[in-house]
Order: C-alpha cells, then sequence, then structure tokens
C-alpha cells in the first residue's frame, strides 16, 4: 500500500510538470495570437515564436497556460520542476509510460480523492518525503521492473473485484 502511494505522489509531480505542456483546456476556436500573450509567456513560449501560428488552437491555448503557470512559480519551484522534468526525460521507454499511465489514473480518480492524496502528501513530514523520493530515484531496473510487476498485479486485483 505504501509503495502504492509513493508512486501516487511522484506521478502527481511529474504530472503537474507535464501539466505545463499538456494543461488540458478547452481551446479557442481561433486560436492565440503571439502578440496577444503576456511578455513573461512570449519569454519562456520564445522558442516557438516563429511556429507559432502554425500549433493548433488548442495547443496553443495549453502552452499559453502552461507558460503562465510558469511565470508565477517561484525560482525554487522552478528548479525543482527542472529537475524532475529532466529525471523524466532519463527515465526509459517503459518507465515513461507507467509514469504516464499513473498520471492518467490520477486525473481519472474523483476530485475528492485527488485531493485526498495530495493531503496527505502535503502533511507527510519532510524526512518522510526525502526518504520516498531518495528510493525511487535510486531503483535498480531490477526494483523497478518489481515495482512494475506489482503496480500490475494490484490493478489485476481491482479489476477482478
Amino acid at each position: 500500500m505504501k509503495l502504492s502511494l509513493i508512486i501516487r505522489h511522484q506521478v502527481l509531480a511529474c504530472g503537474l510538470l507535464l501539466n505545463l505542456a499538456f494543461y488540458q483546456q478547452l481551446a479557442l476556436a481561433e486560436g492565440i495570437a503571439w502578440d496577444s500573450l503576456s511578455e513573461q509567456q512570449q519569454q519562456t513560449l520564445g522558442n516557438l515564436k516563429d511556429s507559432w501560428h502554425e500549433l493548433p488552437p488548442q495547443r496553443q491555448e495549453k502552452l499559453s497556460k502552461g507558460a503562465e503557470k510558469w511565470a508565477n512559480m517561484s525560482p525554487e519551484q522552478k528548479e525543482r520542476a527542472k529537475e524532475s522534468i529532466q529525471r523524466f526525460k532519463d527515465l526509459s521507454p517503459e518507465d515513461k509510460a507507467l509514469v504516464k499511465e499513473r498520471i492518467k489514473r490520477f486525473r481519472d480518480l474523483p476530485p475528492e480523492q485527488r485531493q485526498a492524496l495530495r493531503e496527505r502528501w502535503r502533511n507527510m513530514p519532510p524526512e518522510q518525503k526525502e526518504k520516498i523520493k531518495y528510493r525511487i530515484r535510486n531503483m535498480s531496473p531490477e526494483q523497478r521492473q518489481q515495482l512494475r510487476e506489482r503496480i500490475k498485479e494490484r490493478r489485476m486485483e481491482r479489476h477482478q473485484r
């Protein structure tokens, strides 16, 4: 049970970061003009300036919301986000798929369950959070495989109920 909760918390952290790029909102039918973005959004999305008009409106909306969130983050939050993004990039394809599946499952939870998980994480002592993060970051490939198998088993058990 604890391991599942640990994974959920890691997925939540990754999900929040991934949400910067895939923010789920209804897109404006006509898209967003580059010039209508704030200066901070334009700075964050600067590498997309030349191709912005080619992006689908929904993608423009997601990116603009993500850039807005980024602009409102503290330097510490931005640094943690960058580290998490890099950790995600360094994952194996199997682990990336697992993270994405966990994010989807978290998003599919009722709002009260998502909130309960967030509260549980917030109320956890910092030492315990660090211990969990350290343990997950330092898993061997074999341990990761065992974790994936345990997750699959639990998923099968839940579906059989």
